[in-house]
Order: structure tokens, then C-alpha cells, then sequence
């Protein structure tokens, strides 16, 4: 369950110092070309503020056109180019090609992995080095002698023959770096953050950006032309902005996707692009073939081989594998695709077009948020109880594994969770399961480690958790793993120092990745710290990110509980709640992931910092979980007394159940 947080804000004991590496390979250059988006305005060539506001809109094409797996090339004006590339190249994130053959896969943690003969130049985890950020991508040098790699606050590493030209690793930036991309002579490179916003460094020119325009769905990586001057951003929606000579030939900014997209790649003499989602699908533009896709099988897909010598395209997943998709049949067309121009859009911030993609998760397809509600263990008639209290109807059932019983009555083993399973059977909920990741015995010891987990020692146990779900109908689930990691009232998986966090990352991709493998499974996987991880002076919550591969959803729990002065229900609400969620929202969409209100409730604290029946709470929680732009999956109310008291059918709290029937009933 919840256990009450301990001084969660500026009084924290937890301290974080900022690791400064070395001007050489980390830092402002001063022959660097700075261009993008950052809160000080436009940057000077010395990365100093300069006052006078920048629009970031230069030769832009900005369109949304619905898209198949193979389309007729769209009418274009941009210009074209006639170089081509004539190594193998690739599209995605976290991994780049070797252009002499063979690829590198990066961690989150900076572990740089050769694939089929790549060769090893170094990394932040061969070296010890620590990051202040997680590695987010990586490029190749044109010759194959080297590699950069890249954090999401734009700090840069380069190993081999690789060049430092500059990074975004000193400044403050609105949004996060999600992608790199270098210039065909290896002597320079663009930086690309989550609003569009680019950042050029060394030979590399800028040539336009999304920085200051509206998005429908975040910017997840980019592509240069083959000459270097013009490049493409894609956004997890599929939708495309063509900027210098890159040309539009299409986008999937306007029909529904399974999944997001992930990357995007162009062909040798940029005259067609391909994108991939993350479930190996692939939509192709211009002149670029299709060949195939994953059709959702296997691990997740982080991006694109193509190799101008040979015919297709090769998918790599996210445990490194590369796949060579086979020819499926291609369904009919889902919408028709108009010819389309590309002038530019005029020099001013209006917003871009409005695109009607569906969320691309099952949990938000239909645009509708999911209720409902935890009410004490396995007993669905106090779910019905909650329903008719408060006139709503809960599709989403709150349970938690037993985390007191070792591994055999958490995972299922020998029946342990039939008193679970079978409790909500054939009941028509989807459960939303806390999962102990490391459970204790009966006497509070804990029966393993995170760095233990980290290598892939408990896999076993969750494989068994995995099959026990499917088996009882319920593998569909969404899946809690380890909870409110951000705090200290769960110790065997407390996540609160850099180590830690690293760990927990690293543990929860061992895990997702063991639990894909059982035949029938379609869990989604829920990030979950508590929603003040996001605000918490001193730590950084993105170095537990497992990364977009392995995580479907960015789960929240936020109770009403304040230590603000003075303590009245706006006050909580402008100065705790609301800067924690907008936070959160920010980090959820940057990673292009949905958010679950996995726990919620009104608070009786027996320290005074509960704010009790509080109806302004719940009208505005309930306004800004129903806001689309918050891209709110499902939530579920925590109707029980924990640590702290949160029930509104208990007869205390009649303004909040008169609030929440008035919201949600």
C-alpha cells in the first residue's frame, strides 16, 4: 500500500551534487553555433544569454498527412539533393550504425555495446564516469572511427576519432535532448530537444526548428539530408518537419498508431524516409521501399539499419537484436493521402496543424479516462460498494502483490496468487497491480538486491509472475513495478541515491523484458514514483527512467498533504500538487508516454498535513486528469485507510464525495 512521505520537499535529507566534467569533452565550446530553445532566449556563439527573443522558425515545412505502409510520393517545392550516401546508416534512438559494418546499441547508463563487428572506442560506464543525465542517443563518425554520444541535457562524450564541437550540457533548456544527428563530414552535429528546439554545433548550420510552435505530440528524433543542408525532425505522432532542402513526402501526424514512432531514417539520396515504431512497424515515404515489419512481435523496436548496398532495412530491438522484417501483406490504406506543397509557414508562432492521432497506447486510444478505484485486497464487491457511493462505473481495479511473503507468494508459484486471481475472475476489470520487486519474508528481511536485479538474477521469478497472470486471464494487467521507488518507506527497493537509481533502471528492463517473453502477455508497464519525485530539491528522477523501450505508461501517486504555510486547500493545491503534476507532465511528455493516476485520494494525517475533506482538491484533480493535454490514461482512488485515511464513503467526507460524484458520477 502507501506509506506517508517523510518531508518530501525542500526539507529533504537527500543531497545530489551535479557531476562537472571537464571542459574537453563537456561544456560550452566557443566556436560553437548555438541556435534553439533554452528559458534565457537565443544564445550567443559563446553560449552567453543574449536578451532579444528568437523564433525558431526558418524554412520550415510543417505538415500532418495520413500514411500507409506504402504511399505515392506527395507533390513537393523544397529542393532536393543529388548526394548520396553510399555507407550503412540508421534512424532511432540509443543506437547508431557502423558505417564499415555492424552497430552500437548505448544504455541509459552509457554501457556501449558492439554489434557484428563493430569496434569499441569507450563509453561513461567503462570509464566510471558519472552522469549527471542519462544517455538518450548516439552517431557515428563518417568513417566508423569513432562515436558521440548524448545525455538529455545535451551533454556531449566523444570517443575515437569523434570531435567535441559543443553541448547544451551547462545551460538550462525548456525541454530535453531526445536526438543527435551529424553533418556528412563529421565536423559538426545538431542537438535536438523534445519541443524541436535544435542546437548547432561545429560545422553544422541552423536552418529552422519547432522551438516555438505548438506540438501535438513531442519531437523524438531527427535526420540530416545526405548533403547536409536540411534535415527533418519526426514527432512520436509520425508527424514530419522538413526543414533547409528536406523535403515532405509524407507523415502519419493524422492517423491512429499502435505505437509510437521511435525513429526515422532517410533513403541514400534523401529522396524518401522511412519511419519505425516501437513495435517494429514501418511507414515509407517517397522512393523509400518497403520490405516488411515486426508486426508486434518480439522485443521493442529502438531504430533503423539501412545499408544503400543492399535491398530493405534491418529493425534493431531494444535487447540489441537486429531483425530483418519479412514481407506481410499491407492492409488497404486508411485514409487517402493528398498531393501536398510545401511553402514555408509564415515567420510568426502560430500553432501547428491540429492532428487528430489517437494516443498511442491501448489505455488512451479511445480518448476516454478510465475510473477506478482500490477498496481493500481482492474483493470486488467493495469496488461495486465505491461505484454506487459515488455513481461512477470502474473499469480499473487496484490490487498489490504480497510483498511480505518471499518470491514464492509474490510470483504465483504453486498457486500462492490464486486468492488473488481468482477473486477477480471473469469480473470484468483490468487490474492495476503493485508489484513488489523485491518481496521481504514474513520477518521484514528482504530476499535479494537491486544490483542483483540489475543482472538479471530474479528473472526467473517474474517469467513464473508472468504465466501466472496470463493463465488466470489477466495479461492485460497494468503493472506497478517497484512502486514509489522515489522514497524510503519501501528500503528493499528504494531508489534514492544515483547508484540506486541506476540500478532500479537497469532492474526494471530485466524485468519487463523477462515478463514480454510468456507466450500471451500484453501487460503494460507502469514507471511509478510518488508525483513530489518530480519536484524534490536534490534528486533526479530521470536517472531511474528504465527508458521509452520498456515503460508504457508514467504512473503518478499524489495525495492531498502539504507543508506549505499558510496550510489552507489552494495553497496546497498552487504550491504543492499542481507544480508537482505539471512537472510530471513535462517528463511524460517529452518520453511521448501517457500518464496513470495510479494513486490518489484526500488525506487525515496524524501530523497535521493532511488537508482533510477537501473538495477543491478533488475538482481540481479530477479538471486536470480529464484535460486532455495531460494526456491522463486512467485513475484510480485510493478508498482505504493506510498510513493515511483517504476513504470518501466513509460518512467524514461528505463535501469531497459530493465533489468527486459532482466530477466523476
Amino acid at each position: 500500500m502507501r506509506k506517508i512521505h517523510q518531508l518530501r520537499h525542500v526539507e529533504s535529507k537527500r543531497i545530489r551534487k551535479r557531476f562537472g566534467l571537464s571542459a574537453a569533452i563537456f561544456g560550452i565550446a566557443s566556436a560553437a553555433v548555438v541556435v534553439g530553445t533554452v528559458s534565457s532566449g537565443l544564445l550567443t556563439a559563446d553560449g552567453a544569454p543574449h536578451s532579444t527573443p528568437h523564433v525558431a522558425i526558418s524554412q520550415a515545412t510543417i505538415t500532418h498527412a495520413p500514411a500507409h505502409a506504402a504511399v505515392t510520393p506527395a507533390a513537393h517545392t523544397t529542393a532536393e539533393t543529388d548526394v548520396e550516401i553510399s555507407s550503412p546508416y540508421s534512424g532511432g534512438h540509443q543506437m547508431a550504425a557502423d558505417p564499415s559494418g555492424g552497430y552500437w546499441t548505448v544504455s541509459w547508463l552509457g554501457v556501449v555495446t558492439p554489434h557484428d563487428g563493430a569496434p569499441t572506442f569507450g563509453s561513461p560506464a567503462a570509464s566510471g564516469t558519472r552522469l549527471a543525465k542519462p544517455i538518450i542517443d548516439m552517431a557515428a563518425t563518417p568513417d566508423g572511427q569513432g562515436y558521440w554520444l548524448v545525455a538529455s541535457d545535451g551533454g556531449v562524450f566523444s570517443y575515437g576519432d569523434a570531435n567535441f564541437y559543443g553541448s547544451t550540457g551547462a545551460i538550462q533548456l525548456n525541454q530535453p535532448i531526445v536526438g543527435m544527428a551529424t553533418t556528412p563530414d563529421g565536423k559538426g552535429y545538431w542537438l535536438v530537444a523534445s519541443d524541436g528546439g535544435i542546437f548547432a554545433f561545429g560545422d553544422a548550420q541552423f536552418y529552422g526548428s519547432t522551438g516555438a510552435i505548438h506540438l501535438n505530440r513531442p519531437v523524438v528524433g531527427m535526420s540530416a539530408t545526405p548533403d547536409g543542408n536540411g534535415y527533418w525532425l519526426v514527432a512520436s505522432d509520425g508527424g514530419i518537419f522538413a526543414f533547409g532542402n528536406a523535403a515532405f513526402y509524407g507523415s502519419t501526424g493524422a492517423i491512429h498508431l499502435n505505437e509510437p514512432i521511435v525513429g526515422m531514417a532517410p533513403t541514400e539520396d534523401g529522396q524518401g524516409y522511412w519511419l519505425v515504431a516501437s513495435d517494429g512497424g514501418i511507414f515509407t515515404y517517397g522512393n523509400a521501399g518497403f520490405i516488411g515489419t515486426l508486426g508486434g512481435t518480439g522485443d521493442p523496436v529502438i531504430g533503423i539499419l539501412v545499408n544503400p548496398a543492399a535491398v530493405g532495412y534491418t529493425l534493431v530491438e531494444a535487447n540489441g537484436t537486429a531483425v530483418v522484417p519479412t514481407l506481410t501483406p499491407v492492409a488497404a490504406p486508411l485514409a487517402p493521402v493528398p498531393a501536398t506543397t510545401t511553402s514555408p509557414p509564415p515567420k510568426t508562432t502560430s500553432p501547428a496543424p491540429t492532428a487528430t492521432t489517437a494516443p498511442t497506447t491501448p489505455s488512451t486510444s479511445s480518448g476516454t479516462l478510465l475510473e477506478g478505484s482500490y477498496d481493500g485486497a481482492a474483493d470486488p464487491g467493495n469496488i461495486a460498494a465505491f461505484d454506487a457511493a459515488t455513481g461512477t462505473h470502474s473499469e480499473i481495479a487496484s490490487e498489490y502483490l504480497p510483498s511480505n511473503s518471499g518470491w514464492t507468494g509474490m510470483d504465483g508459484a504453486g498457486g500462492s496468487l490464486a486468492w488473488l486471481t481468482n477473486a477477480w475472475q471473469g469480473k470484468g476489470y483490468t487490474l492495476s497491480l503493485g508489484v513488489p520487486i523485491i518481496p521481504t519474508d514474513a520477518s521484514g528481511v528482504a530476499q535479494g538486491t537491486l544490483a542483483a536485479g540489475a543482472t538479471g538474477a530474479y528473472n526467473s521469478y517474474f517469467v513464473t509472475l508472468a504465466q501466472t497472470l496470463v493463465a488466470a486471464g489477466e495479461g492485460n494487467s497494468y503493472l506497478r513495478l517497484g512502486w514509489e521507488f522515489d522514497g524510503n518507506w519501501y528500503p528493499s527497493w528504494d531508489a534514492d541515491t544515483p547508484a540506486a537509481e541506476a540500478q532500479f533502471a537497469a532492474y526494471f528492463d530485466q524485468i519487463v523484458t523477462a515478463m514480454r517473453s510468456v507466450a500471451g502477455e500484453k501487460f503494460q508497464f507502469v514507471w511509478n514514483p510518488d508525483v513530489g519525485a518530480f519536484i524534490e530539491s536534490g534528486y533526479n528522477v530521470a536517472l531511474a527512467y528504465p527508458g521509452n523501450a520498456y515503460v508504457n505508461e508514467i504512473g503518478l501517486d499524489a495525495y492531498d498533504e502539504t507543508w506549505v504555510t499558510p496550510q489552507t486547500p489552494a495553497n496546497a493545491w498552487n504550491e504543492t500538487t499542481q507544480p508537482a503534476l505539471t512537472a510530471a507532465r513535462s517528463f511524460a511528455a517529452a518520453q511521448g508516454k501517457p500518464i496513470a493516476i495510479c494513486e490518489w485520494g484526500i488525506a487525515f494525517l496524524s501530523n497535521g498535513h493532511g488537508l482533510g475533506d477537501d473538495p477543491l482538491y478533488v475538482n481540481n484533480f479530477a479538471a486536470w486528469m480529464k484535460n486532455p493535454a495531460n494526456n491522463v490514461a486512467y485513475e484510480s482512488y485510493f478508498n482505504f485507510d493506510g498510513t493515511s485515511d483517504s476513504i470518501l464513503t466513509g460518512g467524514t467526507t461528505p463535501n469531497s464525495l459530493a465533489a468527486f460524484k459532482a466530477d466523476f458520477g
